[in-house]
């Protein structure tokens, strides 16, 4: 394999190794080293968005059947503008049945502006606003570099709260029959660490990012069930 690769540039190894997985654990860690930032995106169509100027190219694409979003590194600072996070359909429109207890029930892969100044830790949560008593995904941990996660991914450094069902991670919009949720998903900027780890609670988790937030950005959808 090594032959091969060394073709195309070479073998490396950077030396690090991933945590044991929890049993309960259902997503993949990413070993990809975070990209840095971008300033600012450039509208709401998450189906072909791209971060512009002079930062990051990040497109939804699918293979294997698992969505995942393609970055480019680019140098930048701290974001100055307007913070924005990205997701896999238009600000406020249906959630895609793939990352619903309808689909796949798999975290969406998300991408956001660079984290302000003073940025020492990410999290991000999924709230129901119509039961805001459940917790449907708190992940925190994530390096004040990273702009992005891929669909069902935990970036290596990152862990997540039991969910609402008594679960690890996450688990989708699912609204009972004959209603229809609004569901939120905010990208928290933190300037401090929340030092909690896998198997806390969502409470615990989101008391830590309440505590630690400096600044934050969401983006809302809808999701309905026969």
């Amino acid at each position: 394999m090594c032959l091969a690769l060394a073709v195309a540039g070479g073998c490396r190894h950077d030396g690090r190794t991933l945590r044991p997985a929890d049993p309960n654990q259902r997503s993949s860690v990413s070993t990809t080293s975070p990209s840095t930032t971008a300033d600012f995106l450039d509208g709401s169509d998450g189906a072909n968005e791209t971060l512009v100027g002079e930062d990051t190219l990040v497109a939804p694409t699918t293979q294997f059947g698992q969505t995942t979003l393609t970055t480019t590194d680019v140098t930048a600072g701290p974001s100055t503008g307007p913070l924005t996070i990205l997701a896999p359909w238009r600000d406020g429109a249906e959630i895609d049945a793939r990352f619903t207890c309808d689909g796949l029930n798999v975290a969406p892969p998300l991408s956001w502006t660079a984290a302000p100044a003073g940025t020492v830790e990410i999290a991000v949560t999924l709230t129901d606003t119509d039961a805001p008593g459940f917790t449907h995904w708190v992940i925190a941990g994530i390096s004040p570099t990273m702009i992005a996660l891929n669909e069902d991914t935990v970036p290596l450094g990152a862990y997540e709260a039991v969910n609402g069902n008594g679960d690890l991670g996450y688990t989708g919009p699912c609204p009972p029959a004959g209603t229809t949720h609004t569901y939120v998903i905010t990208v928290h900027y933190l300037d401090a660490t929340t030092e909690l780890g896998d198997g806390a609670t969502g409470a615990e988790v989101i008391t830590a990012i309440a505590t630690a937030e400096i600044a934050s950005a969401e983006v809302s959808g809808t999701f309905s069930r026969a």
